[in-house]
């Protein structure tokens, strides 16, 4: 007979105003009036998929636990996974072998409990198209018959979605906050184009943080417990200085 055990979700709502133009591109089409146009909704609007953002994230994370040298070390998950095997097995690496990054954003013998929803456009969006050329790398100059131009959202434009968090411990919690900082920081971008000053965003309100237990969500009215992100901060600072995963 197995034990139930609590199921708790953190909820994550953010909002973040572009500060530099910001790319993610989608597929050309017949109607395309530029090379490179934006990833859309049928309605026209451009949106940030989960997936980009949440790729930003993890690979911020490696960077700071890789850095602090926290154990479980951060595997590479392409070459060198957690418990040591590419493919998939049918025994499953224990949970204390996953690193921090794979327990929280998956891999390739667990799914991750962080979930990224898309960020939406907060009303109608307004674009323009920047022109651009290739360059050669011998020569050292544009290259010659090879120019381009492609879409950007203008700076000012406001998107906002919600993450989800299934288990997460304060620590689980600061740490998510403090890799969406790093966005607010400009000290990475999201999207295409950031080494020529593209996908810089800031927040436009704090991260509202919540956290709702399932017994009491099935038993009863939902009362959503309010997470001090200070707190959750702290505790993931504490944590990475011990150089630990929680």
């Amino acid at each position: 007979m197995s034990t139930a055990t609590s199921w708790t979700v953190t909820l994550v709502d953010v909002a973040f105003e572009t500060v530099t133009g910001l790319r993610v591109g989608g597929e050309r089409s017949g109607a395309s009036t530029t090379d490179m146009p934006l990833l859309r909704w049928p309605d026209g609007r451009p949106y940030i998929p989960g997936s980009s953002l949440k790729g930003v994230l993890r690979s911020g994370a490696e960077r700071i636990l890789r850095s602090l040298g926290v154990t479980p070390a951060v595997c590479d998950v392409l070459v060198a996974p957690c418990g040591g095997r590419l493919q998939k097995d049918v025994d499953p690496v224990p949970l204390e072998q996953l690193c921090w990054v794979c327990r929280t954003f998956g891999s390739p013998h667990a799914a991750g409990r962080l979930f990224v929803g898309e960020l939406c456009p907060e009303g109608p969006v307004d674009t323009v198209v920047r022109d651009g050329v290739g360059i050669d790398r011998n020569e050292l100059r544009a290259a010659d018959n090879i120019k381009y131009d492609f879409e950007v959202v203008p700076p000012g434009a406001r998107f906002s979605g919600r993450l989800r968090l299934d288990d997460g411990s304060d620590a689980d919690v600061g740490l998510l906050c403090l890799l969406l900082d790093l966005i607010d920081a400009g000290l990475v971008g999201v999207g295409g184009g950031t080494t020529r000053g593209l996908g810089r965003m800031r927040y436009a309100a704090p991260p509202a943080v919540s956290r709702f237990d399932a017994a009491a969500f099935v038993a009863a009215s939902p009362h959503p417990t309010a997470v001090d992100l200070d707190a959750a901060r702290a505790a993931a600072r504490t944590v990475l200085e011990e150089g630990r995963t929680p």
